[in-house]
């Protein structure tokens, strides 16, 4: 399987899933031709189904949607393997190196992560679906570059992923304050934080993901704010890192850092820091994707809690990436790929991806198709409306996930003041021009 880039019209439509371009959702992409598909089986099987742990709560997700297809199909059980976040990819891709991966497993959109799934299926290893047409159409038209290379498709998106900040609005009013809505009121507002005891934001400093995440929110509302092509002139090479507006978003987490934004020892702070912290309002704020925000209205139910965009120089500048990143393949030497396969079709209807996304926070792909705002997402309303609001996460377009590991480990350099803004520009643009 190829990369092939996207144009730059593509990359200006990639995943902007406002209303008015909603009606091309759900169409059928070409699927070219259909592969064989694996028998069915009859006795009892037992499928094996691996995702990141689950953050938000003590039941992941999948888990209900896994015993109610189940009682569809009693002579077929399905055990959950969670590993942590920030493992997953490189366990995934360890186990199937070995021969020992699970039947189902998570991945992500595009080749772009460490978990994406381009570079698995070109090493042979993901089940080609291509000629499931369920699986065809569930891949929006508008995200059609994400999923299908050379007319091949070996993964099924299961939602769209807002990123955001969840904030805890109670612990912000207690402040005095709510949701910034510009840089310069960011940094005036961490001080006042930090006054009171606190910290404005909470970040996974030891992460390498979660500081790339918490890069691209604020190179939505600089970087991409300015120019919504930039990553389609990077693929020219009429654009680099260096010498860019990326160099923007490294100096302003200098500023963060400098202006005590962030929460004591955050270079060495892990993902399951931060969840708590904002429950218990230690922090007002963290970078995670944005569908945490229910397990936290589900366990705090004296709280309140929303999702907030991180800001640029204006309002007019916030962006919200929001992508259908979040995505399931079938392991191709898998010893069931017929139930599991059955699984996935169960996990296609419509009926059931509503109900997925309920359970995980997100936006499922029908409600989008309609054109409603999700209800869970109130302070999203006006991206949703707008289509030039929203960004789509660009690291799923970059050609390998060395960029976009650059980029993380990159910030853990400046939080610890091991590196520069240059150096790590330097090291992503490297990267990049490594190709696949």
């Amino acid at each position: 399987m190829k990369n092939r880039h996207t144009s730059s019209r593509t990359q200006r439509s990639l995943v902007r899933l406002a209303p008015v371009t909603l009606l091309a959702l759900f169409l059928s992409a070409c699927s070219g031709t259909p592969e064989a598909t694996p028998t069915e089986e009859t006795g009892p099987v037992e499928i094996l189904l691996a995702t990141p742990a689950y953050a938000g709560g003590d039941t992941n997700p999948y888990e209900p949607l896994m015993a109610a297809f189940t009682k569809e199909n009693p002579n077929i059980t399905i055990k959950l393997v969670e590993t942590p976040n920030d493992q997953h990819g490189q366990t995934i891709r360890t186990q199937l190196q070995a021969g020992n991966a699970p039947d189902i497993f998570y991945v992500t959109a595009g080749r772009g992560i460490n978990q994406s799934f381009g570079s698995l299926a070109d090493a042979g290893y993901l089940e080609e679906i291509t000629g499931q047409q369920w699986a065809a159409d569930t891949v929006p038209e508008s995200a059609r570059s994400l999923y299908f290379e050379d007319n091949k498709l070996f993964a099924m998106p299961v939602d769209l992923a807002p990123l955001g900040q969840i904030t805890n609005i109670g612990a912000l009013r207690d402040l005095g304050l709510a949701p910034a809505t510009t840089f310069r009121e960011v940094l005036d507002q961490c001080k006042l934080a930090s006054a009171a005891g606190k910290s404005l934001y909470g970040l996974a400093g030891a992460s390498a993901a979660n500081n790339g995440m918490h890069a691209m929110q604020i190179a939505a509302s600089t970087v991409y704010a300015q120019d919504p092509d930039w990553d389609a002139k990077r693929d020219k090479g009429e654009a680099k890192f260096v010498g860019s507006d990326w160099q923007v978003v490294l100096e302003r987490i200098l500023q963060l850092k400098s202006a005590d934004c962030y929460q004591d020892g955050v270079a060495g702070a892990g993902m399951d820091q931060l969840f708590p912290a904002v429950a218990q309002g230690k922090v007002t704020a963290a970078f995670t994707p944005a569908g945490a925000v229910a397990a936290l209205r589900a366990q705090v139910t004296t709280g309140e809690f929303d999702v907030s965009i991180f800001p640029g120089n204006e309002a007019g500048d916030s962006r919200l990436l929001a992508t259908p990143v979040n995505a399931l393949a079938v392991n191709a030497a898998g010893k069931h790929k017929s139930s599991a396969l059955k699984f996935l079709e169960f996990l296609a209807k419509p009926s059931n991806q509503d109900e997925l996304a309920k359970l995980n926070g997100n936006v499922a792909m029908t409600a989008a198709l309609s054109g409603s705002i999700p209800a869970q997402f109130p302070t999203l309303e006006s991206y949703f409306k707008d289509e030039s609001r929203i960004v789509a996460q660009p690291n799923l377009v970059w050609p390998n996930s060395g960029v976009f590991d650059a980029l993380g480990t990159g910030v853990q350099g400046l939080l610890t003041g091991q590196a520069t803004p240059e150096q790590v520009l330097k090291a992503m643009d490297d990267a990049y021009d490594r190709g696949e």
